[in-house]
């Protein structure tokens, strides 16, 4: 069976390329399937109608089941907020920088009992000849800081404020070691792989 990642996103796609391994399964990408301008938009309300949009906008035109995939940071004490905007609530031209520090100023008064948070995420998979899907979720609890970590990777903007009790340091901080046991991507591959038998086995 081949599988369409549809995403353009080459951390994203190492890692399911490391996780999501099946002896009938392969893996195939956007560059697989020749070059287009077309993009999916983002316009649904959840995690789950975004990457809904996304599998189904690529599995329609290559004819391959696709997966995709959408997720953001969640504070409860902003009701879930950045959430599907964690990527665009500061605006098109806002940095890393600006992102944690709207949610910093945002919780400034806030104690850590009303400072919870969570990365979460959804992953589906659209078969586009019987317009079924597969979905699984994944996410990470803790809280955010008073301060962020001097440590920076662009496109990460909220894990130097994202503080992991079960490794008493923020999410930037975490060794390699530590990522993997905590990696949702690498639980939810665990998770999808049982739900596509039956698909990788027809």
């Amino acid at each position: 069976m081949k599988l369409l990642l549809g995403t353009t996103n080459p951390a994203k796609i190492a890692d399911y390329k490391k996780y999501l391994v099946h002896s009938k399964l392969e893996l195939i990408t956007l560059k697989d399937v020749g070059p287009s301008t077309d993009e999916p938009l983002e316009i649904g309300k959840t995690f789950e109608e975004n990457a809904l949009q996304k599998a189904r906008f690529y599995a329609e035109r290559t004819e391959y089941p696709t997966l995709a995939d959408d997720g953001g940071f969640e504070v409860d004490a902003l009701d879930g907020r950045p959430g599907i905007e964690s990527n665009r609530w500061v605006g098109p031209y806002g940095t890393d920088e600006d992102r944690i520090n709207k949610v910093l100023d945002l919780l400034k008064e806030a104690p850590r009992e009303k400072r919870t948070a969570r990365l979460r995420f959804v992953t589906i998979v659209y078969f586009p000849l019987e317009r079924e899907q597969i979905k699984v979720e994944g996410k990470i609890e803790g809280f955010v800081t008073k301060k962020p970590s001097p440590k920076r990777i662009k496109g990460f903007p909220y894990r130097p404020i994202f503080y992991i009790p079960q490794f008493g340091k923020t999410m930037i901080d975490l060794t390699e070691k530590e990522r993997d046991k905590l990696n949702y991507r690498k639980q939810a591959c665990k998770e999808l792989l049982l739900k596509l038998e039956p698909w990788i086995n027809i």
